[in-house]
């Protein structure tokens, strides 16, 4: 039995097919999934063999510490104030240590007290005012309005001032303890003298006056403020116990006459 003739279209679609390769071979899909075999089995080995531990870090402190003891008086307690000027936290004056801080404060509060009964004021009888006189029409060349007569002014003539050093305490010392009157300061005092901040450590003789002056500011007329200390007389009392005081000096305007003397 013969095959059928192929048509002519038949025929043409085989050359066709024949010239021309639309479609490639099919092709195998392990090549295509070989390296991602490889890369799986690598990095299951790797996890395997390389071991990361994430822990938290510890920090060890030392249980240990310096002490350094001072005795209680003499050069002990110079060394504790300065360690504390050279600290973040200075020596302040605390107006609760002074001795007569109670009493001001009782004072103060008894004078700022308000009465408990009612203030009723006492009313006045003023006089009846004035009617206002009628103004005349000024003249030709004469001014409208009243000339006015400034009233005279009381002018007071203030005493020249001149810098002055004043005392302030910087440890217990407190107010009480220092010396109402001090002697001249006859150097020249400048900007930069007058703006610093000057603090001293003093240690009395039984006299009550100063036997070693330690200056803490490092500054120009330091040598003239010591020389002025030393002719500063305190309380003998200050002076029992050998000790140090620390004080500070500030400069303010005080008349030539001598009418202050704080």
């Amino acid at each position: 039995m013969r095959p059928a003739r192929a048509t002519a279209q038949d025929r043409s679609a085989a050359r066709t097919a024949l010239l021309f390769r639309w479609r490639g071979q099919p092709k195998a899909a392990f090549p295509k999934l070989l390296p991602l075999v490889l890369a799986t089995l690598a990095f299951a080995v790797l996890l395997g063999f390389v071991r990361v531990k994430v822990a938290a870090p510890q920090f060890n402190i030392a249980s240990k510490a310096s002490l350094i003891q001072l005795p209680a008086a003499g050069e002990g307690v110079a060394w504790a104030l300065r360690a504390k000027e050279g600290g973040p936290w200075l020596a302040k004056y605390n107006p609760a240590d002074w001795s007569a801080y109670p009493a001001l404060d009782a004072e103060v509060l008894q004078a700022t007290r308000i009465p408990a009964q009612p203030y009723v004021p006492v009313l006045r009888q003023l006089p009846p005012p004035e009617p206002a006189k009628p103004q005349l029409l000024a003249a030709i060349g004469e001014p409208v309005l009243p000339r006015r007569i400034a009233a005279a002014a009381v002018h007071h003539d203030a005493a020249a001032c001149h810098l002055a050093p004043v005392l302030y305490p910087l440890s217990a010392l407190g107010a009480v303890g220092l010396p109402q009157a001090l002697p001249p300061f006859t150097a020249e005092i400048d900007a930069a003298m007058a703006a610093a901040d000057w603090r001293f450590l003093l240690r009395l003789h039984p006299a009550g006056g100063v036997a070693d002056c330690v200056s803490l500011t490092k500054a120009a007329g330091v040598g003239l403020l010591e020389r002025w200390l030393r002719g500063v007389t305190f309380d003998p009392k200050l002076a029992a116990g050998g000790g140090w005081l620390a004080i500070g000096i500030e400069f303010n305007n005080q008349p030539i006459n001598g009418t202050d003397t704080r």
